[in-house]
């Protein structure tokens, strides 16, 4: 990481950078780079503090992000394959632990930050820096263990009472925890705002003591990664804009809905086509309720 001061983006990703290979392809990936490449494409500054190999090439797929943290031998790596729905998955390398030396003077005041490991690559010391920030964490990278042979499997993570009192948001998919379903009333119980996401079904919100569910915006889905980071930054965002967690869950909808019908990080899509979209929800929505009466 360069010693140069760099000014300090509004929007921050935490995590790793990663290649995500498919049968026949290898792609950008890793929640960082769909969070930042989403918070840019709908208008903010924004930065990933990650750890990435000498082999990382973006292809300019990350152009206008702010890239900052410590090389590594490797980039951290996954193998994925899709099977009735569920995704199956092999790391074969991980690259270096963030910590909070990596953090670059001045970017523990961004507005707002997203921690979003994908393979326990944050050191938990992170969490205390950013006093003045809304903080948003999608556990994901905290819930997976893998063996030898490099197969992810499900890890049940609680965070400590400290932890918890750091983070706004925890969004996390119903994947994430179908193995300890149970988990799901301890982080109620710590976080002020939970959601789950369920894919092509919508959204689930947790908030002041209730639920609120949310469908999901009609698309023809081609490629389903990186979808719930999309939301993920989209919803931070919204909130961070409104204060309104039911606004921004159906705002979150929306934009996550852009991001499966294309491979990559190449679906997220602009303000303007996130707005038309909603409209064009909202007109639909009217026609059928005026159909009903």
């Amino acid at each position: 990481m360069s010693s140069q001061v760099m000014e300090c983006p509004e929007f921050i990703a935490i995590g790793h950078v990663t290649y995500d290979i498919y049968p026949g392809e290898k792609l950008i990936g890793g929640s960082a780079a769909y969070s930042s490449v989403t918070a840019h494409k709908l208008g903010l500054s924004a930065g990933i503090i990650t750890s990435r190999g000498t082999d990382f090439s973006s292809d300019g797929l990350l152009k206008g992000i702010s890239i900052v943290g410590p090389l590594s031998r490797n980039t951290t790596t996954f193998c994925n394959s899709y099977y009735q729905g569920e995704r199956k998955q092999i790391v074969s390398e991980v690259a270096s632990k963030i910590k909070k030396e990596h953090i670059p003077p001045g970017w523990n005041k961004a507005k707002i930050v997203h921690i979003c490991p994908v393979a326990d690559e944050v050191n938990l010391e992170i969490f205390n820096l950013f006093k003045n920030s809304l903080l948003g964490l999608t556990p994901q990278g905290l819930m997976r263990r893998w063996g030898n042979d490099g197969k992810v499997y499900p890890r049940k993570w609680i965070p400590t009472p400290d932890i918890a009192s750091k983070v706004e948001v925890m969004i996390f998919s119903d994947e994430d925890i179908a193995v300890f379903p149970e988990a799901l009333e301890t982080y109620k119980s710590l976080i002020k705002i939970v959601i789950v996401t369920q894919s092509n079904r919508g959204s689930i919100l947790y908030w002041n003591g209730k639920k609120f569910n949310f469908s999901a915006f009609r698309t023809k889905e081609k490629d389903p990664t990186g979808a719930g980071d999309v939301f993920a930054s989209a919803f931070l965002l919204k909130y961070y804009q409104t204060g309104d967690p039911v606004e921004s869950s159906h705002f979150a909808n929306c934009v996550a809905s852009f991001a499966v019908e294309k491979k990559g990080i190449l679906g997220v899509p602009n303000l303007d086509k996130v707005n038309r979209r909603i409209s064009m929800n909202n007109i639909e929505n009217d026609s059928t309720k005026r159909d009903n009466l």
